[in-house]
């Protein structure tokens, strides 16, 4: 079972909670996910969009995809795709696919007061 859904949280920005198994049968729902974040965009004026992933199971060729075309679509529209919550699964799959992640450190400003 997978499970995509959109909402747009205002704000010019938009979360995509993906979950569950993201493979072949799921193809449809993501092909009508990236087309909603299309009208959104044109609707909103669209700058961001989050892909929440933190209950992905298993992240097929399907799923790879749909981050693909998403990120793509966003270069061409001007507005940028990030990846949160990012489950162990869904991690294995993004970088077997490419994609690396760089995790923030903090600067010496930061450690000190703690923010």
């Amino acid at each position: 079972m997978s499970g995509v859904e959109v909402v747009d949280r205002g704000a010019r920005e938009i979360v995509v909670f993906l979950s569950g198994d993201l493979n072949d049968e799921a193809t449809d729902r993501l092909h009508a996910a990236v087309d909603e974040v299309a009208k959104l965009e044109q609707l909103n004026a669209l700058d961001h969009v989050v892909v929440n992933m933190q209950h992905v199971t298993q992240l097929g060729e399907a799923g790879v995809g749909f981050l693909r075309e998403l990120s793509m679509r966003g270069r061409r529209a001007g507005f940028e795709v990030s990846f949160a919550a990012v489950s162990a699964a869904a991690h294995r799959a993004v970088e077997e696919a490419g994609w690396s992640f760089v995790e923030h450190s903090p600067t010496l400003h930061e450690r000190e007061t703690g923010r």
